[in-house]
């Protein structure tokens, strides 16, 4: 038997399909609020279809954008994700934060959070980054194969550091602004 409704949550949006009144309708709800809606012949058509305008949206919203945002805009977005960073994820921040010219490479947030490679630093950094740029879009640089590099949601490349010359990470400075201004580096 097919599902009547399906709500899920979908790149910090809420996509909800579902049989009303006879019809397939949909809805996408950001802040609890409704954003787009839509109809279709099918609860499977409607999430694809709820799925593809967040994408969109989110896609022009960031090529969209005319300047970098300020701290204040930084503010907004950390304040909607910030419940949901672990406390590693909060340790890296505090550290960049207090950091020499607040520059850190991999290996360094990863000492930070107590993790003993910089992969684990990268994922759990990259994941702080990417639910970042889900609040606050902006374009981010890409890997070779096109995918984005959430890091550069919260930071820029620094000089390389190190005998070894490992990649660092330079806070970005709104996003310092943002993490003083809601208490995350204390």
């Amino acid at each position: 038997m097919p599902l009547d409704r399906i709500k899920e949550t979908y790149r910090r949006h809420t996509v909800l399909a579902a049989r009303h009144e006879g019809q397939l309708k949909g809805r996408v709800f950001k802040d609890r609020q409704v954003v787009h809606e839509c109809e279709g012949t099918s609860i499977d058509e409607i999430l694809v279809t709820l799925k593809a305008f967040v994408d969109l949206s989110l896609y022009e919203a960031a090529e969209n954008r005319q300047s970098p945002p300020d701290g204040e805009e930084y503010v907004r977005a950390f304040k909607k994700i910030q419940t949901g960073l672990t406390g590693a994820q909060c340790a890296m921040l505090k550290a960049h934060y207090r950091a020499d010219e607040q520059t850190l490479t991999a290996t360094e947030l990863a000492k930070a959070a107590g993790y003993a490679t910089h992969s684990a630093a990268n994922l759990q950094y990259g994941m702080v980054g990417y639910n970042l740029n889900e609040e606050l879009p902006i374009k981010l640089k890409t890997r070779a194969n096109g995918t984005p590099i959430a890091t550069f949601a919260l930071a820029t490349a620094g000089e390389q550091k190190g005998s070894e010359l490992h990649w660092a990470w330079k806070l970005r400075p709104e996003v310092a602004y943002a993490i003083e201004k809601l208490g995350l580096h204390t």
